[in-house]
């Protein structure tokens, strides 16, 4: 008996419904869906039920809900079964929300590579580009108001004279840098919320400072300008792994690497440096 299908049309596996994983595609844009979705993914908490669940990107746990980007820099439980790291949100980023009732209100996945994903808030006009490895958090802003809070009190909140890098010391002895591309005028607002009033455009940056040394805040200074937005793992030369990143900004980048990492770096790589002391 003669098939009915077109020999040229590509097989196309049948439509199942799962009670566990719902369609993932409406955590995706539109522009991903002509190519099969990823499966198994480094960032694929972001996707089922409400993609609300804590996803780890070296070296900060990560949790999105509605309108807002929650981080935490993890405590580790463990004992001979197994290791566990707390998720306590230390910095929550939000924007915003658009008084328009047809805005989508979750978040979206407008790409991702081998290690980074973005992130869209189009409730608030967000975009993080979230990629393992990198200290920083990088969150792009269109011309609207910022929030930055905490659960932990602001013990002190202060600038520099550009109003481009502020600094937060929070009750649980934790710093974190906040970095911008243009300036921007943040206030503390109440014990745990820093504000900014709105009209910013740019590029925010939020660091915890890994230490009390002078030196570990004047590189995160050096770095603070560069940024990834993407990186893929090469494997076209034998025997051999090269990491490439996208970025944008001006500078070098600053990724943070594994000590096995360390001992495997090529030392004929002239283009990589490392930062013995900076942990």
């Amino acid at each position: 008996m003669a098939s009915s299908t077109p020999k040229n049309d590509p097989y196309l596996f049948p439509k199942t419904k799962s009670s566990v994983l719902p369609d993932p595609s409406s955590f995706f844009s539109k522009d991903l869906l002509s190519n099969p979705l990823p499966t198994n993914s480094f960032f694929q908490n972001f996707i089922p039920k409400n993609g609300d669940q804590a996803e780890y990107f070296h070296p900060y746990l990560i949790k999105s809900s509605a309108s807002s980007l929650s981080i935490s820099y993890p405590s580790l439980l463990h004992n001979s079964a197994f290791l566990y790291e707390v998720f306590e949100a230390k910095v929550i980023i939000s924007g915003s929300n658009r008084s328009d009732s047809h805005t989508r209100k979750s978040h979206l996945i407008s790409s991702f590579s081998d290690l980074g994903v973005t992130l869209d808030f189009p409730s608030s006009n967000l975009r993080f580009f979230l990629v393992r490895g990198n200290p920083f958090i990088t969150c792009s802003v269109s011309g609207n108001s910022i929030t930055i809070s905490t659960n932990h009190a602001v013990r002190s909140f202060s600038g520099n004279s550009l109003s481009t890098k502020y600094t937060a010391k929070l009750t649980n002895n934790q710093t974190w840098l906040i970095y911008a591309s243009s300036p921007i005028m943040l206030t503390k607002h109440g014990d745990s919320s820093i504000h900014c009033g709105g009209g910013f455009s740019g590029i925010l940056r939020i660091v915890l400072f890994p230490g009390s040394k002078p030196e570990f805040e004047s590189i995160l200074d050096r770095f603070s300008c560069c940024y990834p937005v993407s990186g893929d793992g090469d494997f076209t030369k034998p025997f051999a792994l090269e990491y490439k990143w996208e970025t944008r900004g001006s500078g070098d980048l600053l990724m943070l690497a594994h000590p096995l990492h360390l001992k495997l770096l090529a030392r004929d790589n002239t283009s990589t440096t490392v930062l013995d002391n900076f942990r």
